[in-house]
């Protein structure tokens, strides 16, 4: 069965390509997040560097506090007093313009999250708001907002001996033969202190999330599917009326495409990069899933993981 291990000691080099849904990562940025690249020899997919980012773009169409869009399709996204980072318009090549020292976690919070969702959407592929683990021959995707308890669940599951594919992000490529793929992204979870020691486990050795966050990296690179699966299902986590959840229901049609989209990551980039188009089809198809897309009223009481856990298990056929 496999366990949840610890980080290895010492740092990473920062010149070793790494893997992200079947890309090659090249990056100046140190990425102990990512697995090594141990594919051909291709030249990276993926290009990250470190250097200026300006402050504005020249006359965007889009203009937020946080994200400029210019015509072209380059964009400007920034967190104060964390960094800035300039995504090209094919979501080839990153530039990073860090404002804390390069190899703080609080830059790959946002690097590995808002940068990696407008690097999924500019690829045509379709990222959710999911942690993602292997059931059988196939792909789970736990989707839901933040603080459901995604992470947790997935944590549970690893633990049963399901190899895990995703945590927080899960990127389906739809327009592949064979239906909707999940393509793995991260050999680890973020988890709560309070999560981690309803596991028996403490942070002691791990690394924070956010330097003001209790939340911790907890590497799953031996329990880590490293290839694409087709999607069996898509399970939709909501709060629970009551203390250890609610059961499960169907989701169908109309209903489950609305619910896909409610669970996109970054739902809000799609929109304001003009891409609700394209991501509309694909919503659609991922959607049909094979067995099925299920809401879960899930339970944060002390008998609502286990619930959850069965539930799931009991709607994927063996």
């Amino acid at each position: 069965m496999p366990t949840l291990s610890r980080p290895a000691p010492g740092l990473l080099p920062s010149t070793d390509d790494r893997m992200l849904c079947g890309w090659r990562v090249a990056s100046a940025l140190r990425l102990p997040d990512l697995l090594p690249w141990t594919g051909d020899g291709r030249a990276p997919d993926l290009v990250i560097d470190l250097g200026p980012v300006p402050d504005r773009l020249d006359d965007p169409v889009i203009d937020h506090a946080l994200l400029q869009v210019a015509a072209d399709g380059a964009c400007r996204f920034a967190i104060p007093d964390v960094a800035a980072f300039l995504i090209d318009p094919a979501g080839r090549h990153v530039t990073v313009d860090p404002a804390l020292p390069p190899e703080t976690p609080d830059i790959r919070v946002f690097l590995l999250g808002t940068v990696f969702g407008i690097l999924c959407y500019r690829r045509g592929l379709l990222p959710l708001h999911a942690s993602c683990v292997r059931v059988g021959d196939g792909a789970v995707a736990l989707a839901g907002p933040s603080g459901i308890g995604k992470s947790t669940l997935a944590a549970a599951l690893v633990r049963q001996g399901h190899a895990m594919l995703a945590d927080d992000v899960t990127v389906l490529d739809v327009v592949g033969p064979g239906g909707p793929r999940v393509l793995p992204a991260f050999p680890r979870l973020k988890l709560w202190r309070d999560a981690l020691a309803r596991m028996g486990r403490n942070a002691d050795g791990l690394e924070r999330s956010r330097a003001e966050l209790d939340k911790f990296h907890l590497p799953v690179t031996d329990a880590f599917c490293p290839e694409p699966l087709p999607l069996r299902a898509v399970f939709h986590l909501e709060a629970a009326r009551h203390g250890d959840g609610d059961g499960l229901r169907r989701l169908r049609g109309p209903e489950a495409v609305a619910r896909m989209g409610r669970d996109l990551y970054r739902g809000g980039l799609m929109m304001r990069l003009g891409l609700t188009g394209r991501a509309l089809p694909a919503m659609v198809t991922a959607a049909g899933a094979r067995d099925g897309t299920w809401a879960v009223a899930h339970g944060h009481g002390p008998g609502g993981l286990d619930r959850s856990i069965a539930g799931i298990l009991d709607r994927l056929p063996t």
